[in-house]
């Protein structure tokens, strides 16, 4: 690895995070929450402000997509862009709960299914891949409450502000448990069996394989 960004010339800080820690600064980028990305590293890394703001601004919000031109060919960890010389993390960030799940998921909950007619006509316009408590994707808090509560966006018009839970069945914890990809574990039919939905209270369950 060069000790130095080509691209910025700015010296290359050693980044060795736990799978915690790769989870909560990864939260906070998506979040846009630069500042507290850097506390986080200050704090659980033990290093310097400089350092801190250093990595935060060479680390990518997504794997391959380098942070600087959106070069989307990224391959390894620690690598410069090929394309623009900067510098990338490029972390890999080890969870089956992610964007490409929750958009499937969405796209399978299906209203009209549930004779229910205070949600008649509506639809989901998107699962939060970010939950509302970061710590339910480690494995260890995971394997032990099976469940990961986030938000959705549901309504006639797929706008309005659900809370959402999602739980685990035996297949899909153990997908999630091994790495492995979460949407087959989606249901296809028989959705009063799989989908709760409260419109009164803004809520709504679901539950995998």
């Amino acid at each position: 690895m060069n000790k130095k960004c080509n691209r910025c010339n700015w010296e290359i800080a050693p980044l060795n995070l736990t799978e915690k820690q790769r989870l909560e600064i990864w939260s906070l980028l998506n979040q846009d929450l630069k500042l507290f990305a850097i506390q986080e590293l200050r704090q659980s890394l033990k290093i310097n402000l400089t350092d801190a703001k250093g990595i935060v601004l060479h680390l990518n919000k997504e794997f391959g997509k380098c942070i600087r031109c959106n070069f989307e060919d990224l391959k390894e960890e620690k690598m410069e862009c090929p394309k623009c010389k900067s510098f990338n993390y490029n972390l890999k960030i080890y969870s089956s709960f992610n964007q490409e799940f929750c958009s499937h998921l969405a796209w399978e909950l299906d209203f009209d299914e549930l004779d229910n007619e205070r949600v008649k006509g509506f639809w989901c316009d998107g699962v939060d891949h970010i939950p509302s408590d970061i710590k339910s994707l480690f494995k260890a808090n995971f394997e032990k409450n099976k469940v990961i509560r986030t938000n959705a966006w549901i309504g006639k018009d797929g706008q309005d502000i659900y809370q959402m839970e999602i739980s685990f069945g035996e297949i899909s914890i153990r997908n999630y448990l091994q790495n492995k990809s979460l949407i087959d574990c989606i249901p296809q039919n028989n959705f009063k069996d799989w989908i709760e939905i409260n419109p009164n209270s803004k809520t709504i369950k679901a539950k995998l394989k």
